[in-house]
C-alpha cells in the first residue's frame, strides 16, 4: 500500500521530512504532493483516493492549509490512516471543532512515521528526550519535484538553483514566542555529518548552487555545522551559501565569522523582531536593540549580508517602534532584502506558546489564526498594520525600493513626523543576495484584520 505524503508549505525548499520518510521507506512507494505547486482541487482528489496520508503543519501558513484539506474530508466516510506531523500539529487540532481521527505529532523522526504506517504499529508520541542526540541522516529526493521548481537566489543578477539543508533539528534557545521553542524546549539532534555533506554534494550535482541551511540556528552545535559548511565549500568552491542564527550567537561566535565567510556564505537571516528593548525583554530574545548593530557591522566587515526578519506588532509595541525599524533598514542598506510583507507582521501566539497569555497582553484565543488576538495599548497599532499589509499586499511586481517608500511614508505619517527628503546608509551593505521567496522565522503574515 502506498502513502501519500502531503507537503502543505515550506518556505519555497523541497519538503526536508519527505525525502527523509521517502528514503526510510526505501521501496518507491510514497508519493509526494506539494501543495504551493498544485492547485487546492487536483491535491484534493489525489487526497480522496489515499488509504495512508501524511499532512504537514509545519507553521501557520502550512496549518491553515492543512486546515482547509482536512474540512473537504468533513464528510468523506472513507476509512483512512491519517497522520498530521510538524511544529503546528497539535495547534491545528486544538483549533478544529471536531479534529478528525489522526496521529498529532508536533514533531517526529521519518523512522517514527515510518513505524506508524506499518499494519500493526503501536501509536506513541515519538520524540526525542536528551538535550542533545544525534540521528541517522539518510534522503531519497527522487520522490521531489526538481531544485528547479523551488525557491532560488538573485546574485549579482543572476538567479542560482538552490538546495536545502539541516545539520540539525530543534533548537537550543527558548524564545517565549517560538513555535520551535514550544515543541522541542532548548533541544536539538544532530544529523550525520558524512550524510549530510553527501546529500549536499548530490544537490550541486543535481544543479545546485547555492545551499540553505534550514536549521532553527546554525550555530546550535557549530564545530558540528562548520565542518559540514567547510567540507562542501572545499569540494565545491563555486557554491554559496545561507544560514540562520540569532543575533546572540552571531556576536557570541564572532571568531567565526571569518571562516563562515571563507565558507562562502554569502549572507546570514537572524530573528531581530523588534528594535524595542521591551518587546526584545518579553520575548527574551537574547539580544538588545544595540546587538543588532554590532552584528550587523561585524556581518558587513567580512563580507556578509544580514536578512533580518521582524515582528514589529506585539502587546508591547509602540508606534514609534516602525519609524525605529524602518531607519535601521535605511541605514543598513538593507531595503532590498527584506520582504515589505516584514513590516506588518503581527506577533502569533498559539495554544502552545511559551509566552504568558494574560488579559492585558491578549485578547480571547481565534481559531481563525489558531491563537491569541493582541491586545494594543495604543489604538493607532493595528490600524498602521493594516495599512502596512494593503501596501505590501498591493505592491505586485513592483520593486521592494518603491514598495519600501510607501511603507515609509505611511510609518512617519502615522507618527504625525515629517517623511524626511533624504536619508541615506550609515554602512555600505555586501551585494544583496535577493531571496525569489520570502522566509519568516517564527511568524507568518497573516490576512489584515
Amino acid at each position: 500500500m502506498s502513502a501519500l505524503f502531503i507537503s502543505t508549505y515550506e518556505l519555497g525548499h523541497q519538503p526536508q521530512l519527505a525525502a527523509e520518510l521517502a528514503a526510510e521507506l526505501g521501496d518507491g512507494s510514497l508519493q509526494v504532493l506539494d501543495m504551493s505547486k498544485v492547485p487546492f482541487s487536483q491535491a484534493l482528489d489525489v487526497l480522496n483516493h489515499a488509504d495512508q496520508v501524511i499532512l504537514t503543519a509545519p507553521m501557520l501558513t502550512g496549518a491553515l492549509v492543512a486546515r482547509d484539506l482536512l474540512a473537504s474530508l468533513e464528510h468523506d466516510e472513507r476509512e483512512r490512516q491519517l497522520i498530521v506531523v510538524g511544529l503546528y500539529a497539535n495547534v491545528l487540532k486544538e483549533s478544529l471543532r471536531t479534529p478528525p481521527p489522526a496521529v498529532w505529532l508536533d514533531r517526529a523522526s521519518a523512522t517514527d512515521i515510518a513505524t506508524l504506517l506499518q499494519p500493526a504499529s503501536a501509536i506513541g508520541q515519538p520524540g526525542t528526550r536528551s538535550a542533545t542526540s544525534r540521528r541517522a541522516y539518510r534522503v531519497n529526493r527522487s520522490a521531489l519535484m526538481p531544485l528547479e521548481s523551488y525557491r532560488s537566489v538573485k546574485i549579482n543578477a543572476v538567479d542560482h538553483v538552490t538546495g536545502y539543508l539541516e545539520t540539525s533539528i530543534g533548537c537550543r534557545h527558548r524564545c517565549l514566542h517560538c513555535p520551535v521553542a514550544a515543541v522541542w524546549n532548548g533541544r536539538i539532534a544532530i544529523n550525520d555529518a558524512e550524510s549530510v555533506i553527501a546529500d549536499g554534494l548530490a544537490q550541486i550535482e543535481a544543479g545546485a548552487s547555492h545551499l540553505s541551511f534550514g536549521d532553527p540556528d546554525f550555530l546550535n552545535a557549530p564545530k558540528h555545522s562548520l565542518k559540514i559548511i567547510k567540507t562542501l565549500a572545499e569540494k565545491a568552491r563555486w557554491v554559496t551559501f545561507d544560514i540562520t542564527t540569532k543575533i546572540s550567537e552571531i556576536l557570541r561566535h564572532r571568531d567565526l565569522i571569518p571562516e563562515l565567510a571563507a565558507s562562502h556564505v554569502n549572507f546570514i537571516i537572524s530573528a531581530v523582531e523588534s528594535l524595542n528593548d521591551d518587546v526584545l525583554s518579553h520575548l527574551d530574545k537574547g539580544h538588545v536593540a544595540g546587538d543588532v548593530t554590532l552584528a550587523r557591522d561585524l556581518l558587513y566587515a567580512n563580507g556578509i549580508g544580514m536578512h533580518p526578519t521582524f515582528v514589529p506588532f506585539t502587546p508591547w509595541s509602540t508606534l514609534h517602534d516602525l519609524v525605529d525599524i524602518v531607519e535601521f533598514i535605511i541605514d543598513s542598506d538593507a531595503i532590498e532584502v527584506v520582504e515589505p510583507i516584514q513590516y506588518s507582521i503581527e506577533l502569533l501566539t498559539p495554544t502552545n506558546s511559551l509566552l504568558s497569555i494574560n488579559d492585558r497582553d491578549f485578547g480571547p484565543y481565534d481559531a481563525e489564526v489558531m491563537g491569541y488576538t493582541v491586545s494594543y495599548r495604543d489604538d493607532r497599532l493595528p490600524v498602521l498594520r493594516d495599512r502596512l499589509y494593503r501596501i505590501a499586499s498591493d505592491a505586485g511586481d513592483e520593486s521592494f525600493g518603491t514598495t519600501f517608500a510607501d511603507i515609509a511614508a505611511a510609518v512617519y505619517e502615522a507618527n504625525g513626523l515629517p517623511v524626511p527628503d533624504s536619508r541615506y546608509p550609515s554602512v555600505v551593505a555586501p551585494s544583496p543576495v535577493v531571496m525569489s521567496e520570502p522566509w519568516f522565522c517564527c511568524a507568518a503574515p497573516a490576512k489584515s484584520h
